[in-house]
């Protein structure tokens, strides 16, 4: 689906949002009786399954490069042709190693708007096309009232995030960091147009767009795919399992028979298919030979090639930035986004890539 890239909204969006958001609180008052807040006052005070999801990325199960940001920057390694990769030290710098801090971000940022489901059902349909899976939701009510709900993840491709919170994420990651010194770089005056434009379409740039993930641990979205993307760790891990676009992309049975619960014909939680279903043979032979499977630190990007499989699963409380190729700044939900049901209009493809979409919606 394609990101607008214009931060203004029309009052009624405000106000329908608003109205959502209220319904939602008033809902989750009658019928919860279990305080899922996180009231930690830190990132760091949270539950973490370190001992059984947590390991040392020993190349043999590892197996991607770990590079310095110089690395990352001289081998143009965001243009994919080398695999995925991690890139340390990403964060150095950053403000957000302080102001998203588990209470500076409730004090800063308590009204930022976003989105919350069940990562099971969002990594599924992705996030654009969750439809009634999703409720609106603001960064203090899912962090006082929502966090530690199993069923409840705050993960949004469109949303609106206060231009401070932008700003501290600076310096980012090469290419974006690029674009947002330049955003009109490459463009050429088109006198048919009369006006300036670039050859290169904005579903190949990457632009200035930035989306949040915040879960508690056990947490994460299951197996999906998309466009070329980053996503730096602040605060918490991630384990990461990543699969060869090569190897399945003409063969949809093997991808059922990695991906989901083949047997019994179920689409599991991420924490679900490492206990349970990597241990099987056939997919760890899979994932050891044409993948990966790394642990993600504070501090580290991940980059994921287009279309690569992938998954991830939150180890303690975890909050990260992501951007994808050709999307642009969010604007937030509208009203409409959350009434339609995916379970009617999804397909098996699992492929959130809005590079059909937006390639369409351009010509």
């Amino acid at each position: 689906m394609a990101t607008s890239t214009s931060c203004k909204r029309p009052r009624i969006h405000i106000s329908l949002f608003a109205a959502l958001l209220a319904v939602s609180i008033v809902r989750s008052q009658e019928t919860d009786e279990i305080d899922y807040g996180n009231h930690n006052l830190d990132w760091e005070d949270g539950p973490a399954s370190l001992e059984e999801f947590d390991h040392d990325n020993d190349p043999s199960v590892c197996g991607l490069p770990i590079l310095t940001v110089e690395e990352w920057e001289a081998g143009k390694y965001w243009e994919g042709k080398k695999g995925p990769v991690m890139v340390k030290n990403v964060t150095d710098g950053w403000a957000a190693l302080n102001n998203w801090k588990l209470q500076e971000m409730l004090r800063r940022y308590p009204d930022a708007e976003a989105t919350m489901g069940e990562a099971r059902l969002v990594g599924e349909t992705g996030p654009d096309g969750a439809g009634k899976n999703l409720a609106p939701t603001t960064v203090k009510e899912f962090i006082t009232e929502h966090m530690y709900d199993p069923l409840k993840y705050f993960f949004d491709r469109k949303i609106a995030i206060p231009e401070g919170m932008l700003e501290d994420c600076h310096p980012f990651p090469m290419p974006t960091r690029a674009y947002l010194a330049d955003p009109h770089k490459g463009e050429t005056y088109a006198p048919s147009y009369k006006k300036k434009v670039r050859k290169t379409p904005d579903r190949e740039l990457w632009r200035d767009h930035l989306a949040i993930s915040m879960g508690s641990d056990l947490q994460g979205l299951t197996f999906h795919h998309h466009r070329e993307a980053w996503n730096v760790v602040i605060f918490g891990s991630k384990r990461w399992i990543l699969w060869d676009h090569d190897r399945w992309k003409n063969n949809n049975t093997m991808q059922w028979r990695l991906t989901r619960d083949y047997a019994n014909n179920a689409h599991v939680t991420s924490a679900e298919w490492i206990r349970r279903l990597y241990p099987e043979p056939e997919r760890m032979h899979e994932i050891r030979n044409y993948g990966h499977d790394c642990i993600q630190r504070a501090g580290m990007m991940m980059f994921v090639p287009h279309r690569w499989m992938h998954m991830v699963v939150n180890i303690g409380d975890t909050v990260s930035v992501i951007s994808e190729v050709g999307l642009g700044i969010g604007d937030g939900k509208k009203p409409a986004d959350f009434l339609f049901d995916p379970d009617e209009s999804s397909d098996d493809s699992e492929d959130w890539s809005s590079d059909d979409i937006e390639a369409a919606s351009e010509e």
